[in-house]
């Protein structure tokens, strides 16, 4: 009885997975193809810029001339948080805004265009190369944020066939 019990909530459990608007994000090979080697371009010089494109190269692969080119614009602000007693910043929030296009590589005209901003925070301590490397750590954080969040954006593009 007890079996059956189990095996009647199971059953319906699936049913009502079933039914759910949850959609996996992986797709058939064509999909797979066309995430593997999209050509990563992040405009800039700044320590930042390379790390995102760093990053987005490690979740794209490496390029190798695929149907996608990915162009991205980076913007950083820097914003104190905490102020100490001698009226010195403490705490800092890093905030990375992105642009970026996702391109056609046949026609060259963008089919996906969007923003994504991320905020790392860091405490900022006072020995100068403390300091320094607080900085690299929380920019490297939201760099990798940006990263991902660019890719699940692209994986969503191509997953639901362009659209």
């Amino acid at each position: 009885m007890k079996r059956n019990a189990v095996l009647v909530l199971m059953a319906g459990a699936l049913m009502g997975l079933s039914a759910c608007a949850f959609q996996p994000l992986h797709g058939s090979p064509q999909q797979i193809r066309a995430m593997d080697g999209v050509v990563v371009a992040v405009d800039g010089q700044a320590r930042i810029d390379q790390m995102l494109d760093e990053a987005l190269n490690d979740r794209f692969g490496t390029p190798s001339g695929g149907r996608y080119r990915l162009a991205a614009v980076t913007s950083v602000t820097v914003v104190g948080l905490g102020v100490g007693a001698d009226d010195v910043a403490t705490r800092r929030a890093i905030s990375l805004l992105v642009d970026f296009s996702l391109i056609d590589a046949g026609s060259g005209l963008p089919v996906l265009t969007e923003t994504v901003r991320t905020e790392a925070t860091v405490d900022i301590p006072r020995q100068p190369y403390a300091a320094v490397s607080a900085r690299r750590d929380a920019e490297e954080r939201a760099a990798s944020e940006a990263a991902d969040r660019i890719a699940l954006r692209v994986a969503r593009y191509i997953n639901r066939g362009g659209q």
